[in-house]
């Protein structure tokens, strides 16, 4: 690691473990040397600076607001200095309680003191420069919950000219014990002729991920969506053959995230478990719940049966990764893929492939289970859904 990343590191770790008295003496001198304040839609993040922020993370442009809210709910408001840039940044998330944080220069760096809304020091943070551009920017996080972001990260810049083409990334964040990355990460740029980004390319322990890429650009998003739905269609019979076991299997489920559908995790419901629950639940909406839920499987909650399928298939783990991640329509049209691919896989004979039930079926379904018929729907023929209709099952 760059020596002087390693310093910003250590000196924003001691800045954190006295950020509770620090506040008392920055907020006034920060606010003392505020000459405009300005107010700003929820989500613009005005004051970070990280390179190509908005194209990595997904966030909206930035819409300043022309007159302050009468009663700040969840907007953010901005304290500029004589030389335009911002030492006071504050999140609403309802009236009269905020995130804030305050920016400091120091010689050739910025320092950021961040406290949560209960006034918790939470985040120290230090952006680096050199000859008018960012260089590096670190970031350490407070332990104080288990249920937020924990640990520290590190990014160096790499230029090409005026244009940032390399972004390292060394981060051990977590949250709740597991962490965001495997190791390091390397984010390359890629531009036109103009210098209009065209797509940032994410390489990494994890494989490789497109984070952005600029519209008009690249292969279709159909073409990209029906390469994960022919690999899961190829895969998914596969992997069944081979680790589902000697035991009946009433359905297998494409269990996916509402925000984050690709991939989709995979339930095997074995017919043991259906048939105790048939014979202990007495009510119908429990019953149907209860059957169709990956999460409420044996072999789900014990993890013999909780692939991760972009760590087992290489290509689907491509095949996903092409995706960029700033498609607006993202979670849509990956759910219509898994419903696609859910009703091809529907439609093969599988007596070959495990031992399955004459009802069995294949289907998609989100973590929250959120409507049973409309996720039945697309994959399972009408005849079958009414025969498990009859039994209370459908």
């Amino acid at each position: 690691m760059d020596e002087l990343i390693e310093n910003d590191l250590r000196s924003a770790r001691r800045a954190l473990e006295d950020l509770v008295q620090r506040r008392t003496e920055l907020r006034p001198a920060c606010q003392g040397a505020v000459v405009q304040w300005r107010w700003a839609r929820e989500g613009s993040d005005l004051q970070r600076p990280e390179p190509l922020y908005r194209e990595r993370f997904g966030t909206p442009t930035p819409r300043l607001l022309k007159e302050p809210p009468a009663v700040p709910r969840d907007e953010q408001q901005y304290g500029y200095d004589a030389d335009g840039e911002i030492v006071v940044a504050r999140e609403y998330l309802e009236p009269g309680c905020f995130r804030e944080e305050l920016r400091v220069p120091r010689g050739e760096t910025v320092v950021g003191y961040r406290w949560s809304e209960s006034g918790e020091p939470s985040e120290v943070n230090v952006a680096r420069y050199a000859d008018g551009k960012i260089r590096s920017y670190v970031t350490v996080r407070a332990e104080r919950r288990t249920d937020s972001l924990r640990g520290s990260s590190s990014e160096r810049y790499v230029y090409d000219g005026d244009l940032v083409s390399e972004i390292h990334d060394d981060s051990d964040l977590s949250f709740r014990g597991i962490p965001l990355k495997d190791g390091p990460t390397l984010i390359r740029a890629s531009y036109d002729p103009l210098g209009r980004l065209l797509e940032l390319r994410e390489e990494g322990g994890r494989g490789e991920k497109v984070l952005y890429r600029a519209r008009g650009s690249g292969p279709s998003m159909k073409k990209l969506q029906r390469r994960v739905e022919d690999r899961l269609v190829e895969t998914l019979p596969r992997l069944v053959r081979e680790r589902a076991g000697d035991e009946p299997i009433y359905c297998l489920v494409l269990h996916c995230h509402p925000e984050w559908p690709l991939p989709p995790t995979i339930g095997l419901g074995l017919e043991r478990d259906r048939q105790g629950w048939m014979n202990t639940i007495d009510d119908v909406q429990t019953l149907r719940l209860t059957v169709w839920n990956p999460a409420e499987f044996s072999n789900y909650r014990d993890e013999t049966v909780h692939w991760d399928l972009t760590e087992i298939d290489a290509e689907l783990a491509r095949a996903v990764g092409a995706i960029p991640d700033n498609d607006d329509d993202a979670a849509e049209r990956a759910r219509a893929t898994l419903d696609r691919a859910a009703r091809r896989l529907q439609q093969l004979d599988w007596r070959p492939i495990a031992p399955v039930t004459d009802d069995f079926v294949v289907f998609a379904v989100d973590y929250e289970l959120t409507d049973l018929e409309e996720n039945l729907r697309p994959s399972v023929p009408a005849p079958l859904r009414k025969a498990l209709s009859s039994r209370a099952l459908g």
